[in-house]
């Protein structure tokens, strides 16, 4: 458990750092990995939420926002990589259509699903979840979602620094293992004193 700690602390200094000193980077990798999800998202839905109910219009909608999930995805994690700067941003704004649309068209199947017994909880999360980050990526300027992003870090470092100086104030003392002459029968044994 202790070595979970400074292996923990290791990690969150680390990412710390890297959102202190490159809060750019930071956010193409959280638009990177904003279009990963966006990709995987759609795959499942395609794969397996479009299964659940057997209504024409439920399987439509499904298969509408699986799609756009998909086309969403690729473009966060192929065009900001292809072009400059301005891409970023206006991959942002793709971002947060895509999740209020997306929630859109959740909120409508979720509404097909009510006579079913499927589970509905977890589409209303993801729903939920889906406006507000697109709420915060509208809302928030890309200068103060920068400054944002650095007081991020200094909280993410100092909780990282917390979780290793726990380690190395409580980490067990060394006992080195010493060799003792047995009296009687003159064998070396080893005992940990």
């Amino acid at each position: 458990m202790k070595q979970n700690s400074l292996f923990f602390g290791v990690i969150l200094a680390f990412a710390g750092l890297i959102m202190l000193i490159w809060p750019g980077l930071w956010i193409k990798a959280i638009v990177i990995l904003l279009g990963i999800e966006a990709l995987a998202n759609g795959v499942y839905q395609l794969l397996y939420t479009r299964k659940l109910y057997s209504d024409v219009t439920f399987q439509y909608s499904v298969l509408i926002r699986g799609m756009f999930s998909i086309v969403t995805g690729l473009l966060a994690c192929v065009l900001p990589l292809r072009f400059a700067q301005v891409m970023w941003t206006v991959m942002l704004y793709v971002l947060a259509f895509y999740l209020l649309t997306g929630s859109a068209l959740l909120f409508f199947s979720i509404g097909k699903l009510r006579d079913s017994s499927v589970e509905r909880r977890q589409f209303v999360i993801e729903a939920v979840i889906s406006i507000l980050l697109a709420v915060i990526i509208i809302i928030i300027p890309i200068k103060i979602g920068t400054a944002l992003i650095r007081i991020g870090g200094i909280a993410i470092f100092v909780i990282g620094a917390a979780y290793i100086f726990y380690y190395l104030r409580n980490r067990p003392d060394v006992q080195e293992p010493i060799e003792v002459m047995d009296d009687i029968s003159g064998d070396l044994e080893k005992s940990n004193e």
